[in-house]
């Protein structure tokens, strides 16, 4: 049965290669790029191509469970060093503004963005355009800090435009779950947990990226990078259970229920990632799915078996 959907803004759904091409955009200006699968082969395990019958999701699980830290670093930090180097070229302007991002993000100004990337590229670009502020923009509230006072802020709305919703989660923000308080008559301060937790924005190296906004300082909920997000690895079960994500996924099906389209950009539906997407795939139930990305032919007709 065809479920009736009142008309809506469509609802993006992008994948690692919606931002791939931030670097084709930037042209001879690139000095990094968001990586590929085969960039990381080399760049975080230091192979030439992956060993047969391993994906790049058992690599790195085989490295989280030898206690390596080093491939998901590096991971993280060739992503936030694409943050950090393409979107001053991209943004409004920057050497290179006439890029089909921005105009994808004023041609949709209110779509709700859903991704399963780490990277902050919408995220930048939206703020340099006026449309999105972190205090809302994650789909939640979010504490920041607010220069002051601010050089930029009649550029800013008071509020964001649409949501960006990170299912994986976002290496800008993490949950605080304690905090430190003092009763009558003690002398020193204890850790207490929060009834709700307060949620943090630090985009730890990309501060500049997010001028007029800067990180809350650490306090004792502190979480390094890769405590905030879902590594990439073969089952993401546990790492939905988290209390930032879970609630980015209650609100990302709300989304999808209440669309009439979903524009999937650069996504593949891996199965690995089976357990993020499932739910909106059900939730989205007689909407229109569009897939922009190359072998789009062979993955609708896998998805039509999948989610009749």
């Amino acid at each position: 049965m065809r479920v009736h959907r009142p008309e809506s803004s469509p609802v993006f759904l992008l994948g690692a290669g919606f931002s791939v091409d931030a670097g084709s955009e930037v042209g001879s200006l690139e000095t990094a790029r968001y990586p590929l699968v085969s960039d990381l082969v080399k760049a975080c395990f230091g192979l030439d191509e992956l060993p047969n019958g391993k994906s790049i999701e058992e690599l790195f699980q085989g490295a989280i469970d030898a206690m390596d830290e080093a491939p998901l670093d590096k991971l993280y930090e060739l992503i936030m060093e694409a943050d950090y180097y393409l979107t001053r070229h991209l943004s409004p302007g920057g050497s290179r503004e006439n890029n089909v991002y921005l105009r994808m993000l004023k041609d949709f100004q209110s779509a709700p963005i859903l991704t399963f990337n780490y990277d902050s590229l919408v995220e930048i670009l939206l703020l340099k355009l006026g449309y999105w502020r972190p205090e809302d923009g994650y789909g939640m509230p979010v504490h920041t800090e607010l220069i002051s006072p601010p050089r930029n802020s009649a550029t800013l709305h008071r509020g964001s435009l649409r949501p960006v919703l990170h299912l994986h989660g976002t290496l800008c923000v993490y949950p605080a779950s304690v905090a430190l308080e003092r009763e009558p008559n003690q002398r020193f301060d204890m850790l207490r947990p929060k009834e709700e937790p307060d949620f943090i924005f630090d985009p730890d190296r990309l501060g500049p990226c997010f001028m007029p906004f800067e990180r809350v300082l650490p306090g004792p909920s502190f979480r390094h990078l890769p405590e905030r997000v879902i590594a990439p690895v073969p089952s993401k079960t546990d790492g939905l259970r988290g209390t930032f994500i879970s609630r980015v996924h209650k609100r990302a099906v709300e989304i999808a229920r209440s669309t009439r389209t979903i524009v999937a950009v650069g996504y593949s539906f891996n199965l690995y990632d089976r357990a993020s997407y499932s739910h909106l795939l059900e939730a989205a139930g007689g909407a229109r799915v569009i897939l922009v990305v190359p072998e789009a032919q062979a993955l609708a007709s896998r998805l039509i078996v999948e989610y009749p």
